[in-house]
């Protein structure tokens, strides 16, 4: 047996795992946390072998391309393919929608920095979406603070909105997550999934809505976090000891955010109204977490984007984690990301009709 095919299985298998063992819960089979995180280097890698194999023309192509054919379905999950998508706004549905991570609008080190502050405020002033959800939101009513939870609502012009206040510091300093939204909040409650240290993250926003004649419910949630710092960030090419350590903090997140995936999965199928969940799941299309959240739903940006679709701003340029994903009684008539410096999280918009 040839070297060549030895390492040509080995990378083939290595795709097949990284598809099929997210099916597995991460709470109880620990590897398949890991295994959807690493789908775009082993396809990338297979690509490469399948190509050198077909230009050499050996027969070991033939285990790349069945490798890729058994990882189709992760391949549609992850990328978009509809180059000539619509953008999400208001005169291509009957409503927009939009999902942000906020990462505490700009806070840090619990020091307000203006011109980040600034670009949000500019985003979603243009964006203009009709139901607005941000995750890792914060506020503050100290004067010497912004009270972003009454400036958004004062210039974006929601008349309703629902904070879940998950966390309070200092009386004044609040954290959770918020919704906005320029139609009737006939309902809304936080319920508990958990505990974070940012407060977001430690329940999810549910909240009914009255569009013209229909009432439609809308679940919004910031899934555990592994909660990395920039140490961490340093440990993945550091000592082995230190990588060592950050993975067994990443298994412990498994579980946990495997079992929000649950409970959330559950108050879907629950909702007596039309479903829309977004948010930011903290897991790749390739993952127990969206596999267990998205059957029977659309994915907006599946529907009309484009490419690798990414969301977080730093680590990869694969990862896609921020979510809109609808059930089938409404049509996905266009999706927007705003890219913009600075943002840790890329804000997403889309077009909804029912």
């Amino acid at each position: 047996m040839s070297k060549a095919f030895i390492v040509t299985s080995l990378v083939a298998l290595s795709l097949i795992l990284s598809c099929w063992l997210p099916y597995l819960n991460p709470g109880k089979w620990w590897l398949s946390g890991f295994a959807g995180l690493f789908f775009p280097i082993v396809l990338v890698i297979n690509l490469v072998y399948l190509i050198y194999w077909l230009i050499q023309k050996k027969p070991y192509w033939g285990l790349s391309l069945g490798a890729v054919l058994l990882s189709c379905r992760a391949l549609l999950l992850t990328f978009g393919h509809h180059p000539a998508g619509n953008a999400a706004n208001s005169q291509s549905g009957d409503f927009t929608i939009m999902s942000f991570n906020s990462s505490s609008m700009g806070l840090k080190n619990y020091t307000e920095d203006p011109a980040l502050q600034a670009s949000i405020y500019n985003t979603l002033q243009s964006a203009a979406p009709d139901i607005l959800c941000i995750q890792e939101f914060y506020t503050n009513s100290a004067p010497d603070h912004t009270d972003h939870l009454g400036a958004i609502q004062e210039k974006l012009h929601y008349p309703y909105r629902y904070f879940t206040r998950d966390k309070t510091k200092w009386n004044t300093w609040q954290y959770g997550i918020v919704l906005f939204s320029k139609y009737p909040i006939l309902s809304a409650c936080n319920i508990p999934c958990g505990h974070s240290e940012v407060g977001s993250g430690s329940s999810i926003l549910q909240a009914d809505i009255k569009i013209k004649e229909h009432t439609i419910r809308v679940f919004t949630a910031q899934l555990q976090s592994y909660m990395l710092r920039h140490k961490d960030y340093a440990a993945l090419q550091g000592e082995a000891t230190q990588a060592i350590g950050l993975a067994a903090r990443m298994k412990n997140t498994f579980g946990k955010r495997a079992a929000q995936a649950e409970q959330l999965a559950a108050l879907i199928k629950e909702s007596p109204y039309p479903a829309i969940v977004c948010g930011d799941f903290n897991d790749t299309p390739v993952s127990y977490t969206y596999n267990k959240i998205s059957p029977d739903m659309q994915d907006a940006f599946l529907q009309q984007g484009w490419g690798i679709g990414r969301t977080l701003s730093f680590l990869a340029p694969t990862l896609r984690i921020d979510y809109i994903l609808t059930q089938s009684p409404f049509h996905v008539n266009g999706f927007s990301s705003f890219p913009h410096k600075g943002f840790e999280h890329f804000p997403i918009m889309a077009s909804l009709s029912l």
